[in-house]
């Protein structure tokens, strides 16, 4: 009987534990067939990465460590399960501009493909959105990228 009881107790916690998966989000965008800027987050690693490229300048490039809180990622997690089994990437190209952003969780099997009606797309906007109100939330991020929040 204890036996019993101990199992039932492991087995629940267990399907409690983890109720999200971490992910990487990036988004590239292209000017005039050259990369200008990519902006990428790993939650596993926590670490919050943006990169300029110019032609005739370095590249600037800036780091931070932002961790998330389960609860964090839980949200973000139950956003993405709306999508269903795919996983949605914006492609949009205007001009000479051309973006792509996506998100990729663990132990997805499907590659990123591109937004094909306006529900993805929304879908992607309240994913895409979440994750940016909660790295602007956080300190790390407001001391390293102060000059987005001077006139707020």
């Amino acid at each position: 009987m204890k036996k019993l009881i101990l199992l039932n107790i492991l087995l629940s916690s267990f399907a409690s534990a983890q109720n999200y998966h971490d992910f990487m989000y990036e988004q590239v965008t292209i000017i005039d067939g050259f990369i200008g800027k990519i902006e990428s987050y790993n939650s596993k690693t926590g670490i919050y990465c943006r990169e300029s490229c110019h032609i005739y300048a370095p590249p600037l490039k800036e780091q931070i460590m932002i961790s998330l809180t389960e609860e964090e990622k839980s949200d973000l997690w139950k956003t993405r399960k709306k999508f269903g089994n795919y996983v949605f990437a914006e492609c949009s190209k205007n001009k000479n501009v051309a973006v792509k952003s996506y998100f990729y969780f663990e132990k997805e099997k499907y590659p990123p493909r591109c937004i094909e009606n306006d529900r993805q797309k929304a879908q992607f906007i309240e994913l895409n959105m979440t994750l940016r109100q909660i790295l602007e939330s956080k300190s790390e991020y407001r001391k390293v990228f102060y000059w987005e929040f001077i006139n707020k």
